[in-house]
């Protein structure tokens, strides 16, 4: 009698304990098909929410940009600065299609605001603006740099005072202009990054490193061939 009665008390269990578990293993397997926790709310290369995106509806006005001004095609990149996958895909990929592509005149490159992380993604956001806008010739080298220096996701690295010091290692640049700009044109910078963050919501980017091609929607720091693939397309047309 009194094993059966602790085999009825572990019955009343079994169901609400095997429901628990599988709980854990349904979030489980929704963290690790998102590739864990990233600066990219969808899996590098996952399945965002499809919306119908054209690089002709995109504000590519006033924004820095790699390559010449009228190429035949051109590339939309949201980024942050403090996101591991956007480094990859700066250090590898776009040194890639800088030399394939960019340098050809086939394609231009236009950096779009998507500074999520936290305040030092604001700063390097703020100074990004400046620098373009006091050395645009150099603005290139300068984010580049700035991925190089890159720690791990707000790993102590990046703060304003940080990044002027950088910024005055590279020829070029005057790092104190930058940093005057930085704070005089301060809430003029972050309106035009808050409503370069808004426009990649709208178009379904949740996360970085997001792009636009043509009308394709690239999401994550996918290899060259995707990109190499969609500048094709775009060329043939």
């Amino acid at each position: 009698m009194f094993s059966e009665n602790i085999k009825s008390k572990l019955n009343q269990f079994a169901v609400p304990l095997a429901i628990i578990i599988a709980g854990i293993l349904i979030s489980a397997a929704v963290i690790y098909s998102n590739g864990g926790f990233s600066s990219q709310k969808a899996a590098p290369g996952g399945e965002e929410k499809q919306v119908a995106v054209d690089i002709k509806k995109i504000d590519i006005k006033n924004e820095p940009y790699l390559g010449a001004k009228d190429a035949p095609v051109a590339l939309a990149y949201w980024f942050d600065f403090q996101c591991p996958f956007c480094q990859r895909f700066d250090l590898n990929t776009l040194s890639a299609l800088n030399e394939q592509y960019i340098k050809t005149g086939k394609l231009k490159v236009v950096f779009k605001d998507f500074q999520f992380l936290g305040p030092d993604s604001i700063s390097a956001g703020l100074a990004a603006h400046a620098v373009w806008e006091t050395s645009p010739e150099n603005y290139f080298k300068w984010h580049q740099v700035m991925f190089e220096k890159q720690d791990a996701e707000n790993g102590g690295w990046g703060t304003k005072k940080d990044i002027i010091a950088l910024t005055k290692t590279i020829p070029g640049i005057d790092a104190e202009n930058v940093s005057r700009l930085m704070e005089e044109k301060k809430t003029e910078y972050q309106q035009e990054m808050e409503a370069d963050k808004a426009e990649a919501e709208k178009f379904g980017i949740n996360g970085t490193p997001g792009f636009v091609i043509g009308k394709q929607l690239i999401v994550g720091a996918q290899p060259i061939g995707t990109f190499a693939q969609a500048i094709d397309g775009e060329l043939e047309k």
